[in-house]
Formats: C-alpha cells, sequence, structure tokens
C-alpha cells in the first residue's frame, strides 16, 4: 500500500474523530450551561448524621425527591444539592446545581454552607 493511499484511508477517520472530539466539547460546554455547578466542596465536620438530618428537617417541604444513599441529595424545581461523606478524609463533599440559572447557584451554595456553621470542626 503506498503513502498516499495508507493517507487516504486514514484522513477520514481522523476528520471523523475530530469532529467527534469537537461535539464532545460543545456538548460538555452546553451541559455545564444548563446545570451549573458549584463543583466539590470540601467541608469538615463534627458529624454526619446530625448535619444530614438538620439539613432535610430544612430543605423537606420544598423538595421533589430525596436520596439518601452515601449521604443526601434533595432536588427542588430549579437547583439541586449532594451532601456525602468523602471516602478518605474526615470531611464531606458538598455539590450545589441549578438548573439553567448561573446567578442561582452561588446563592443556593452560599445558603447551604451558611447551615454547616454548627456543625463543622
Amino acid at each position: 500500500m503506498t503513502t498516499a493511499k495508507r493517507s487516504a484511508d486514514i484522513e477520514p477517520k481522523a476528520s471523523n474523530f475530530a469532529v467527534m472530539a469537537w461535539l464532545g466539547t460543545s456538548l460538555l460546554v452546553e451541559r455545564i450551561g444548563v446545570f451549573p455547578s458549584s463543583g466539590d466542596l470540601l467541608r469538615p465536620v463534627k458529624a454526619l448524621r446530625p448535619l444530614l438530618a438538620h439539613l432535610k428537617s430544612l430543605y423537606v417541604h420544598q423538595a421533589l425527591d430525596i436520596e439518601e444513599h452515601n449521604g443526601l441529595k434533595m432536588i427542588f424545581n430549579d437547583w439541586r444539592f449532594r451532601v456525602r461523606p468523602h471516602d478518605s478524609d474526615p470531611v464531606v463533599v458538598i455539590t450545589v446545581e441549578t438548573r439553567c440559572d448561573a446567578d442561582l447557584m452561588p446563592l443556593k451554595t452560599a445558603e447551604l454552607l451558611g447551615h454547616l456553621e454548627h456543625f463543622e470542626r
């Protein structure tokens, strides 16, 4: 097989890969815009269970869905949060996401972190 023939065979595959990589990046950026996120925030806490019970009692009446597997995940109309234990450190991992509202995300993150003050070490 000649170099020209080999190049002709490889080019469409490489081009498709580049298009797929670009589409993947484009879709990722789109998804980030749909659900702006705080990322994983780590906070040291004295005891996880009292914190989770406190957060649940504060938000239970507003929640559309609650999941208590490996921490606490609560979903609302326009935002959601998850608080879970870290795998190896004595801290909790907190993530806050909003639905298409980049301005609401830092507000809800600050609100949630404000509830942790009494439980932090």
